[in-house]
């Protein structure tokens, strides 16, 4: 009777280890999941920086041209107010100037908008491998956790069969 009771419980011992080790993997993969779902979010997050970003820089950029003009009519105003034509010479020249001036800012700013707008990308590539090399890490950690149950209850039947064997219990 006590080799019967002692055969049973080295096969349930392996069935339970089996049976911990699913679960573990179901928590590693879980945990894999979660932590991708948190470096996915960060993806959302960039995207609105993104939106912060370029709205702002159109926003800026109609001011900018709204002083821009302003000043120019300024300049325009102080030289007709000398007595100066300003359709031709030093006026014109001066106006010219300063619009070439004003675009090269603008050109600058856009530039600088544009690499904002790369580091977003990168930034949103990185986390996307991030949260695929969680799932990965999480999926291989399981598979590692079910292979070590699988591995214990093959252990156990392996116990239960050499207990059998040597104590004569089938003999």
């Amino acid at each position: 009777m006590f080799d019967f009771l002692t055969l049973g419980a080295t096969i349930i011992g392996g069935l339970s280890e089996k049976r911990a080790a699913n679960n573990a993997a179901a928590a590693a993969r879980s945990v894999g999941e979660f932590n991708a779902g948190l470096i996915e979010r960060d993806i959302g997050l960039l995207e609105s920086q993104r939106e912060i970003i370029n709205t702002n820089a159109v926003m800026q950029e109609r001011v900018d041209r709204f002083r821009f003009a302003e000043s120019q009519g300024s300049v325009v105003t102080q030289y007709s107010g000398a007595g100066i034509d300003v359709s031709v010479g030093t006026p014109l020249s001066v106006l010219r100037k300063n619009a070439r001036e004003f675009e090269y800012d603008q050109a600058v700013i856009d530039f600088n908008n544009e690499v904002a707008n790369q580091q977003i990308n990168d930034s949103q590539e990185n986390a996307r491998l991030s949260a695929q090399l969680s799932r990965m890490e999480g999926g291989a950690q399981a598979a590692g956790l079910r292979a070590q149950g699988t591995s214990s209850l093959i252990s156990s039947f392996g116990s239960a069969a050499k207990f059998a064997h040597t104590s004569g219990m089938f003999s």
